[in-house]
This record gives structure tokens, sequence and C-alpha cells, in this order.
């Protein structure tokens, strides 16, 4: 790193790293929920940081659910914008999960490079 940063340069760059950090490898659960529970499996909160406006808490949850008459192939998604974030689930096939999982990481890239002024080859590939 060059010495004639500014802090908010340092603060973008750190917020960059531990972003990829925490896309290098797949998190463990926050939570398994027991048996006991109505959709009992492991479970997964992303808190999003904070935002410039308001203090509200932007979670979402994301659910594999083990229970057999429950578990069709599905992930379970909570986003903060549900009508009941935390409690109301959108099911979605795996497939599709994955890809959705796929594509925000893609577009995560691409938005960290227009960012940072830095394009790559690959960005200018055709949609397809």
């Amino acid at each position: 790193m060059a010495d004639d940063l500014t802090l908010g340069e340092i603060r973008r760059e750190l917020l960059r790293l531990t972003a990829m950090a925490g896309s290098a490898e797949r998190p463990k659960p926050t939570r398994i929920n027991g048996p006991d529970e109505s959709m009992p499996g492991h479970e997964w909160d992303l808190r999003e940081q904070p935002r410039p406006y308001g203090n509200r808490e932007y979670v979402w949850v994301v659910r594999a659910v083990e229970e057999q008459d429950i578990a069709d192939g599905m992930v379970h998604v909570s986003t903060p914008e549900s009508m009941y974030p935390g409690e109301d689930f959108v099911p979605m096939y795996v497939p599709d999960a994955r890809r959705l999982a796929m594509a925000l990481l893609a577009a995560a890239d691409r938005a960290e490079h227009l960012a940072h002024g830095v394009t790559r080859l690959e960005d200018r590939r055709k949609a397809g």
C-alpha cells in the first residue's frame, strides 16, 4: 500500500479485503435449529453493513431444512424486505440458489472493479 492513502481509501480497502475473505470460504452456520423447531436444520444470518441513513438492521436468513417432510431439495431465504424478516421465507430450488449465489459474486466483482476504476477484459464479455 502507498504511504499517501487517505483514511477513506484505507477503510474501503479493508472492507474489500474483509468481503473477499468472507466469500473465499463457505461460512459456518450461525445456528443449528433442533428437531423441535418448526424448520430444523442449519441456518445462516447475514447482517448487512450499517447504512449511512437510518438505524434499521438489515438481516438475511438462509436455511437448509433437514426434516424429511419439509426437506424437499430447497433452500429457504428470508430477506430484510420480507413481511416478517427472519420468519417469512421464500423457498428456492438448490440449482436456482446456486445460480443466484454465483450471480451475486459476479455482480459484486463487477461493482468493485467499477468503484476502483479497474476494468478487466472479461468484464467486456457479452451477456449470454
